[in-house]
């Protein structure tokens, strides 16, 4: 960490750095990389993912005028420990964060959201089918089904930790039911009812 701050501290275009994520939130494990989003003069968004001292780097480098105008792509800056800012532009980047999480994410029509739950149905009969295409579709679905646990309920999806740690304390049921697909040997019964917990009952109907 002192070696990355140092090589920006470097840099004379950048003026606000933060730390973000597990490492700032206190939640790292093994493996866990280094968030870091960096706001300075640069003219665009760029990143670096470098391996240093055999951890890994995330960084984001930003021009300077995002910290005034932040949107829902920067949510995942929540929460972040300020290692360095100009005056008291990170601070205030930070509660404008918190007023856009607070607001809640825009509703998906429900044409999209009933078509999320179809979808689900219609992947879970897919996968079925047990050749590649239907192993590579139950891949699909098992990502796609936490992230849209959260749209289907107007709620922010921030990731899968955070994601799974707010089932534990939400609805543990649905948290239990992502635990027994997701393990490697699971099998359909168990992809059904994690299907069930986040879309609801299949919608038969006759066209008229």
């Amino acid at each position: 960490m002192s070696r990355i701050v140092a090589e920006l501290e470097r840099d004379g275009r950048l003026h606000t750095v933060l730390l973000y994520g597990s490492r700032a939130d206190g939640s790292a494990n093994q493996g866990s990389d280094y968030d870091i989003a960096a706001f300075g003069t640069v003219p665009q968004m760029t990143r670096d993912t470098r391996c240093v001292d055999g951890e890994y780097l995330d960084l984001f480098l930003y021009p300077d005028s995002v910290l005034d105008e932040p949107s829902d792509a920067h949510l995942s800056l929540r929460g972040a420990k300020i290692l360095r800012q100009r005056g008291e532009e990170a601070s205030h980047f930070l509660d404008r964060l918190e007023a856009l999480h607070a607001a809640g994410p825009e509703a998906l029509p429900e044409d999209e959201l009933q078509a999320r739950r179809d979808w689900a149905h219609k992947m879970a009969a897919r996968i079925q089918r047990g050749d590649v295409e239907g192993d590579y579709r139950r891949a699909w679905l098992l990502m796609a089904l936490l992230e849209d646990y959260f749209a289907l309920r107007g709620l922010w999806y921030e990731g899968p930790k955070k994601a799974l740690r707010w089932l534990a304390r939400h609805d543990e049921q649905s948290r239990q039911a992502f635990e027994q697909a997701l393990k490697p040997n699971a099998g359909n019964e168990a992809i059904e009812k994690l299907v069930l917990s986040v879309a609801g009952p299949l919608r038969v109907g006759a066209m008229e």
